[in-house]
Order: C-alpha cells, then structure tokens, then sequence
C-alpha cells in the first residue's frame, strides 16, 4: 500500500467505499491513491497450517507463508528534515573551485535555430537562468556550440570563438563554470562502426579531441566531459559484447579495450595543459533490457572500476557513472521512466521487470521510483579512485533533499548532476539553499522534455517557457512583461489552467481572484494522482500551484459557482475561464452489464473483466490502475494505433504500453463501441469490417475531452473581456498549464 506524503496531502480521509473523481477525491490528492488500492485488492493468501491443510500438504513442498513483491518501495525517500548544507558545501574538481555540489548535466535544451551562425539569445538565457539559479556547473550539449567548430567532430570557425564566449561569459557572470560534453556518437549500427575505424581513423579522432578541447579553453570554457558511456560508440570500444576489434583497440584484455578512451584524455591534457578540466562519464554496470537477462560481454561492475582507475591515471579530474541499457537508453540517465505507471516499478518498457535486487548486480537502488538509483554505483566506483565521482539518474534535490544530501555528507557521491529539475525551475538551488522547498516547481517526470529523439515536440509539463521563449507565442522570451494597466481579473476554474493564468496575471501586476466551485483547489489532479499513483507526483503539484497563488496575493475562493450573472455582479475587467473540457457519455448499462463514467468510478461495483472505451491517456492510466487491482481490462480505442495515448509522452509510451500488453490488455484500435449487451460490449472493428461483443461485467467510458465554452461564449455576449484558457482544447496538464501561461501574459 502507498504511503503517501503528509507533506503533500494533509491529514484529510476517506472512506472505503468512495468514487474516483468528483470533489473529494481532487481535494486529498495522494490519499485517494492509498485509499483506493485497498478497494481492489484481494484478502492474503492464507497459509496452508493455519487453513487446516498443512497435515495433507507434501513434506518435500513447502508452502509459502508470504508473497514477496518485485522491488518493493520505500515511499519515505521525500523526506525534508531542513539541512541541505552538505549539497551546499564547496569541492575543487580539476582547477574548479565549486560553490555547490549541483551540476546541470548535458542534454539537448534545443535553443539553437537551425543554420544559426550567431549564438542565440534563447540559449544564452536559457543557460544564463540556471547560472543565476545558483547551480554551481553547467554542462552544455554539443547541439549549442557544434554550429560554431567548437565540438569534436565539427569545423572550426574563426567566429566560433567569439560566438561561444558570450554564453560562456553569461554563465561566468553569474558565478558558475560551463563546460561542454563530447562523444563519438550513436551511430546506428555500432557493432559495424566500432570495428571498421581504421587505425587512422581513431588516431584522427584522438587528435580531434584534443583540438576541440584547446577551442573551448580558448572561448572561455572550463572544463568538458567525454562521454564513454551508455550506448554510444566510445562506451562501445569498452564492451566486450560490441568490439570484435583484432588491433590495440580491441576487446582481447582490458589494456586494450581503455586505450581510446585514455588516449583521449591524454591527448586532450596534452593539448589543454593542468589548468583545464576534464570530466568523464561512464558505464558503471550494463544490463541487457530488450532480452532481460542475456548479459554476454556487458561491461560489470569490476570492469568499470579498472576503467575508472585508469582514466585517473591519464590525467582525468573526475567521473560521473551510470548504467548501460541497450533497448530503451532512457534508463541511462532517467531511471525513474522504469517506474512510470500505476504499481511498473521496475517496468524494462519491454513487458517484463527488472528485479533491482539481482539486475543490474543488485545495484542500483530501485526503491525510490527512480530517485538516487544511481548512488551505489558511484559508491563502488569512489572506492577505488581518490578522484571525486558523481552521477545524475534523478538526483532530484527538491524531492528527495535529505536522500540526496545524506549521500554526499556520507562521501557516496561528490557532485550531484541534474537536467529535467533545472528546466523546471532553473532557481532551485537557490530556493534549496534559502529554505524555500515549497517555491520550487516540481519535476513531475512526464519526459516531454526529451521526446525530440523520438520524433514529437519537446515542451515541460510545468514550466510553459520551455521550448516557447522566443517563439511567436512567447516573442518576449523567459521574463514577464509588466501590465500595461492593472486590470481587475476574475479566474474561473481551479485547476492547473485556472492556477497558472491567476499565478501569471497577479505576478505581472493585475488584481486577481480566482474562483473554484469545489471546496478545493487542483481540479483533476487529485484524480491523476488516484490512477498513476504518487511517481508522478501529482499533488506536490497541485501544492506548488496552491503556493504560487499565495505568494502573488492572488485571492482564491472555494465552494462559489460562476454564472453570467456572478460574473456581473462582481464587475471585472476580465474574465479567463479555465473550467476544463466536458465528455459525452454515448452507452447505456444493461439488466447485467454496468457502464461508469469515468469521472465517477465505483471500484466496489467494477467486475473482474472490464473494457474501457478511450485511447487517450486517462484510459491507459486507469488500464493501468485497474490491472494491479487484479482486473481484466481491455481498450477500445477508437483511433489509430499511433495515437494511443498520445497526450503522454513517447518515453512514457514506450514504457507503459508494453506492460499492458504483457498484463494480458488486448487493445481494439480503430474500433467503435455500438451496444452494451447483457454479456458485455459489442464493437465494430473498422479494419476488417466485422463486429465483435467482448465479455465484460464493466464498461468505462473514458471518450476524448471535448471543448467547453459555454461560460465564456456567454461572457463574452454580455460585453465583459472574457477567454478560454484551455478549456476549448482539453488535451492534458501541460496544454493546460501552458493555455493559463500564454493567455494571462496577453492580458
């Protein structure tokens, strides 16, 4: 059962027999999650002595007294005791005089146009923000400064230079140091790319090294980080399952298999001199994931450590560990996509589970759902070099403070290395630092963030200038521009929309009150968090929001219907409706087929075999939610397959749609509910043309959201300044969240 954080959901309960969705259940947030698993599940088996059968049972059989559960999860890694001065506390790397242990780690922030031949003003004030944050280091990915010559394996530029000083001079401003990563890349046939480098070709890419190294000491730079690890080709020169090599680059003994990468560093300190650092990023463990199990020639634990002491030996200032997964290389740097959906913890995103107490030679921590899983492996690897050593892996500060502090004060880890968490809110050292916890944005692990690679657009759930400064929807860039006037706004609506509009309208300088006809704020946030559980941390968003509207001197009521004629007698200037979308409900219950909506879900009335009409992600999350119940669910999708749950995304995807199917989760797409019937619900599969009745007890229908505009259209008649914020394109929270940002910075 999920513990849920007092911090979070007060002290509110509820009773056994209650309904998903509606006021309440909005109201206690992560409390319905804990509450509602106890519906659904079913007595403990009894053991067999005490049941009367133990005389009958076989001697040489024993018979369980318990059940063990696959990577248990201890819910108390959130906790805030208030002292976070070990992260806090400065440490030298190379010739960097840190002021903190935070490091934001290199990833594609995508703040470069294409063809650019200036550094844009977006990513220097995209890095510049984290600077002035208070994170101690940043590293930067090659995307920013490869347009430049300024990377391995891009031309250099006589401007390149000048053109990487201004982002390095903004960080450095800000009393931070910058660096950038280097890798060889992922190509996509490695095994094939790996053993067809001439001996000329690695000898060219060692001098590269060193050459790009040199251009960034002289733009300004202070360190850069080369990448040997997860799937990309250098890692692969270290892999006996990769490297079939015959030369001094092969795979024969370990001498052979470090050369690259210690000639690298060499090369790169030769070129460089003492005063330039070098960081390293490796594969501390790999495990095989698309084959769960079949490990032959992935690199173990023993392996790194030898690896580690002797990139030390070439010159090396420090090294950041992580993990090796071939199939799905998320969990490279983001564990916490394995524990995405309701009870998955440990999900492969191939339809079986790691089990973190033999996988990945036990470890890596996989009890916090994802959070610190990284920090063993960096124990095992401080052990044996006197180098400092850190690793990212979810190192999420604001979530878990004292978990993450308690490493580094114990000497686990040396830096702490964040991404998602910093573009979230890119202040969060410095609210840490200041004892301001609950002003941080949470990181809710949704990874639209990262959902490049994978061919869809990349945007954060919470923070709406992510991806959106300086675009024609946000020309203005990250910073608000002040009211014109201050105007007297009215907010309706108290969910996550209608919060960031009133949030975004008072901090620019208008008056605001904001209405909700619940007793509380978050609208279906509560409800999100009842099906997906607490990884995606729900009401700590629901609570960051509830903050934010206290700190701007935003006046909210609870418990107040808004009507036309409310809306008249308080006499704003403007209206921004955030009322969420509405869903038609198209199917009748049968004498013995009962059809639920899925705002209002009875789990003491639902059967054992269930479908549910929807292929948005509210269906998947309840499929979800309902298969770790012990249900039988099916889907009914009626659109294409590839828009499946397509308001996720597609790392989630990747994850959670694979554990259905393996739960046994048939879905129908492009497929039409016609009739619920005394059996179950007969469908029109519009593939092949045929019908089909599925034997089911239960029906959910779970349809698109709809537009709803009612309120305003009728606002808006009456001559009063009135929008839609969200509520006329329902899609998910972070449409929502970014509709209540764009539409209160046009007011």
């Amino acid at each position: 059962m999920e513990k849920p954080s007092k911090e979070a959901i007060g002290t509110t309960g509820i009773s056994r027999r209650s309904f998903v969705g509606g006021a309440a259940l909005a109201a206690i947030g992560a409390t319905a999650a804990s509450a509602l698993s106890l519906t659904g599940c079913s007595p403990a088996p009894s053991n067999s002595a005490e049941s009367g059968n133990a005389a009958n049972a076989p001697s040489a059989v024993p018979s369980p007294s318990t059940v063990v559960e696959l990577n248990p999860q201890d819910d108390s890694y959130d906790s805030y005791s208030g002292d976070v001065s070990a992260i806090f506390s400065p440490i030298t790397i190379g010739s960097m005089n840190l002021k903190n242990r935070i490091v934001k780690s290199a990833a594609g922030s995508d703040t470069m146009p294409k063809g650019a031949t200036e550094m844009s003003q977006n990513a220097i004030d995209y890095y510049g923000l984290i600077a002035d944050g208070g994170t101690a280091l940043i590293i930067l990915e090659t995307g920013t400064l490869s347009p430049f010559g300024l990377t391995n394996g891009s031309k250099p530029s006589e401007q390149g230079v000048l053109e990487a000083q201004k982002i390095a001079d903004r960080i450095h401003q800000a009393d931070a140091y910058v660096g950038v990563q280097f890798g060889l890349g992922t190509p996509l046939s490695p095994i094939t790319q790996v053993n067809d480098y001439t001996n000329e070709e690695i000898k060219a890419l060692v001098k590269d090294c060193g050459e790009a190294a040199l251009r960034l000491k002289n733009a300004g730079f202070d360190c850069v980080e080369m990448k040997g690890a997860t799937t990309d080709v250098l890692n692969q020169f270290l892999s006996r399952s990769r490297n079939f090599r015959e030369d001094e680059y092969g795979a024969q003994n370990n001498e052979n298999r470090v050369r690259l990468f210690k000639e690298i560093i060499e090369e790169i300190r030769s070129q460089c001199g003492e005063d330039f650092t070098i960081l390293t990023l490796i594969n501390a463990v790999e495990e095989m994931d698309s084959n769960l199990g079949d490990n032959d020639g992935f690199i173990v634990l023993e392996e790194a450590q030898y690896l580690a002491q002797e990139l030390e030996k070439s010159g090396a200032d420090f090294i950041q560990v992580r993990v090796g997964v071939p199939g799905q290389e998320v969990t490279c740097y983001g564990p916490d996509c394995n524990h995405t959906g309701y009870k998955m913890d440990g999900a492969t995103g191939f339809g079986t589970q790691f089990d973190y107490a033999k996988h990945f030679e036990g470890l890596m921590d996989g009890s916090h759902s994802g959070v610190g899983g990284f920090i063993p492996l960096a124990k095992k690897i401080k052990e044996v070099v006197d180098i400092p050593v850190g690793c990212a892996g979810n190192m999420d500060a604001r979530l878990a403070p004292d978990l993450i502090n308690a490493a580094v004060a114990n000497g686990d880890v040396d830096l702490v290395f964040m991404n998602r968490m910093l573009v979230v809110d890119p202040e969060l050292p410095k609210k840490l630092e200041e004892g301001r916890r609950d002003e941080i944005a949470p990181c809710t692990k949704c990874f639209h963030c990262h959902a490049k690679p994978l061919g869809e657009a990349e945007m954060c759930r919470v923070n709406a200038t992510t991806q959106f400064a300086y675009t024609e929807e946000m020309p203005e860039g990250y910073a608000l521009e002040p009211a014109e006037k201050s105007k007297n706004v009215m907010v309706v609506g108290g969910g996550p929309a209608g919060m960031e509009a009133a949030r975004i309208a008072a901090l620019r300088g208008h008056t605001v009150t904001l209405y909700e006809q619940k007793d509380s704020l978050g609208g279906l946030l509560g409800t999100a968090q009842a099906y997906k559980g607490t990884h995606e941390r729900m009401g700590d968003l629901k609570d960051y929001l509830a903050r934010q509207l206290e700190i701007a001197s935003v006046q909210t009521v609870t418990g107040q219907t808004v009507d036309v004629d409310f809306v008249k007698s308080e006499g704003p200037d403007v209206v921004l409706v955030a009322v969420g979308g509405s869903r038609e409900s198209k199917l009748s219950s049968s004498a013995s087929v009962n059809v639920m909506d899925v705002g209002s879900i009875d789990l003491n009335e639902i059967d054992d075999d269930v479908v549910i009409v929807g292929g948005n992600l509210q269906a998947v999350d309840i499929a979800s939610f309902l298969i770790a119940q012990g249900k039988h669910v099916d889907i009914v999708n009626p659109g294409a397959k590839d828009v499946l749950d397509i308001e996720q995304s597609p790392w989630v995807r990747r994850f959670t749609l694979p554990h259905l199917y393996a739960k046994g989760v048939k879905v129908y797409n492009e497929a039409d509910a016609t009739e619920v019937t005394d059996s179950g619900l007969r469908i029109t599969m519009r593939d092949c043309g045929l019908d089909k009745e599925i034997v089911c007890g239960t029906v959910i229908e779970c349809w698109d959201m709809v537009g709803n505009t009612a309120l305003v259209d009728d606002i808006a008649a009456t001559g009063i300044e009135a929008y839609a914020v969200g509520c006329d394109a329902p899609k998910n929270i972070q449409s929502a969240i970014h509709a209540g940002n764009i539409v209160a910075r046009s007011i």
